[in-house]
């Protein structure tokens, strides 16, 4: 490998730039920071599942650099790292991608039975897509929805896991911003 690792490039060319507040691999000077996982009730490790939360309360899992999965920041770090494909590629003055780049997201790679989540979906480029609206959940709950038709990201994080909420927690959030955009 060459050039910076993916968390340091991360931290050096988007998430400073943004003044995003997100880490992926976290420096041991954050650890105070985070919050404790809290295990669903289906307990640590619930079925299906390859991961526990004790896994994940773990400093060697903290400074992994694991972009798809370990990325750790707040909701709004969450958003400010995504509002740059909501407003076609450039943010609070810090252009990052071209609208060509931002286009691509929404290229389908994917339409089918997804073989984790079980039920059909469209994948673009690392996010499900429906029409002009792109979106990516985590362990637990959380989830980010970028919509580029209203130049809106919401985003929802927590640290009490749920397995089998359907993701209510994270939809309520997203019911009230879609609300506050037609009053």
């Amino acid at each position: 490998m060459t050039g910076p690792s993916v968390g340091t490039f991360f931290a050096e060319d988007v998430a400073a730039p943004l003044g995003a507040d997100f880490h992926i691999g976290l420096a041991p000077e954050h650890d105070h920071r985070v919050a404790a996982l809290v295990p669903a009730p289906e307990g640590d490790r619930p079925e299906g599942f390859t991961l526990a939360v004790s896994d994940a309360s773990t400093a060697a899992w903290r400074r992994a650099q694991i972009p798809a999965i370990n990325g750790h920041g707040n909701a709004r770090s969450v958003a400010a790292v995504q509002s740059i494909l909501a407003c076609g590629g450039s943010a609070g003055g810090v252009r990052l991608l071209s609208q060509t780049g931002c286009d691509r997201v929404f290229e389908e790679q994917f339409h089918g039975r997804d073989r984790v989540l079980q039920r059909p979906i469209r994948w673009g480029m690392g996010y499900r897509l429906e029409g002009r609206t792109c979106s990516w959940g985590g362990w637990g709950g959380s989830l980010v929805l970028v919509d580029v038709e209203h130049h809106m990201t919401a985003s929802y994080v927590m640290n009490q896991m749920l397995c089998t909420d359907d993701n209510m927690r994270a939809l309520s959030i997203l019911i009230a911003a879609y609300g506050a955009l037609t009053t």
